[in-house]
């Protein structure tokens, strides 16, 4: 991994914050750096125009002080939050580790469920938190493909698949399911045959029952990010399947390119076909393929989850 400098800032305003898009909407957020050191090609938070410059990381240490203090003051206690939407949580770093391990105590500690996405490794005292809480965990594992070079190309700084895969038997063994997110979907490089099924026969091997998929989606600053850091034959590749795309105002982005319709309609029949034969149920972002009949993603049931003010029970929720 490249150097990283990780600077302590300080927060300042509000911290949970209700996000304003997609299956997120109204739900409130909150994220532990600003930057992220698994540097994923593909990360739109990295074009964010506050976001710090390559090889730094802005991590708010003062975060669960003000936590505390905003949930001391708060007539009403929101039953879910969602953690970090622009980063990752469970960064290799002993700093970023204890500033989420703080937030993650003090918001379980009030009652308040949490869901969150992670590419990194959950170490064994979070494990143990949330294991007092599985009722008020939703785990998201983000997996992709377990191509090495495919991990090494667009995902260079984050724990392979095999690390990341573990982190899902560890909170089994504390009553949380938790469901893997396959996104993005590359074309003609993890939605072949021999990819998908490759995938699915080792989710299934850890007793994973549902995973959410979407296809790669391109924004001005995702696109000069891939453009620069992939190798020419998958620059060509992505350029390809974009060139006669239009940008369009999808998700929070006024500024987006979705793959042609058809074949990310053909390509999520051909992957759920396959999670199906696998026992798996698959489901389709439907914030990330407004185009689409999709289904209520993870985020989603938890605002379901939210309005009712009820423990989160995955059954209930339609995928």
């Amino acid at each position: 991994m490249d150097h990283f400098e990780i600077v302590p800032k300080m927060r300042k305003g509000k911290v949970l914050a209700p996000a304003h898009f997609g299956c997120l909407e109204g739900i409130p957020t909150l994220n532990v750096t600003s930057g992220c050191l698994f540097q994923c090609a593909y990360c739109y938070a990295r074009g964010y125009r506050q976001a710090p410059g390559k090889g730094v990381i802005h991590l708010y240490t003062n975060l669960p002080e003000l936590l505390e203090k905003e949930l001391f003051r708060k007539r009403v206690i929101p039953p879910w939050v969602i953690l970090n939407t622009a980063s990752d949580g469970f960064q290799p770093h002993t700093d970023i580790l204890n500033v989420t391990y703080e937030v993650v105590r003090l918001l379980l500690g009030h009652g308040i469920g949490i869901s969150f996405l992670t590419k990194g490794v959950i170490p064994h005292r979070f494990i143990e938190l949330m294991g007092k809480f599985p009722e008020k965990i939703l785990a998201q594992i983000g997996l992709v493909s377990f191509s090495t070079p495919y991990w090494q190309t667009y995902e260079p700084g984050a724990p392979s698949p095999e690390e990341r895969l573990g982190n899902i038997q560890r909170l089994r063994e504390k009553g949380i399911l938790a469901e893997v997110r396959v996104d993005p979907i590359i074309p003609l490089v993890t939605d072949t045959e021999g990819e998908t099924r490759r995938l699915f026969e080792r989710l299934k091997e850890e007793g994973v029952e549902r995973v959410t998929l979407s296809y790669l989606h391109l924004r001005p600053a995702i696109q000069e990010q891939l453009m620069k850091e992939l190798s020419g034959v998958h620059q060509k590749l992505i350029e390809s399947f974009f060139r006669t795309q239009e940008w369009k105002s999808v998700f929070s982005s006024t500024q987006t390119k979705l793959l042609p319709k058809v074949l990310r309609e053909k390509g999520y029949q051909r992957m759920r076909e396959v999670a199906k034969r696998y026992g798996i149920r698959a489901s389709v972002c439907q914030c990330k393929n407004p185009d689409l009949k999709g289904d209520l993603c993870s985020s989603g049931r938890v605002k379901a989850a939210s309005r009712t003010d009820k423990p989160l029970q995955l059954p209930l929720f339609r995928c």
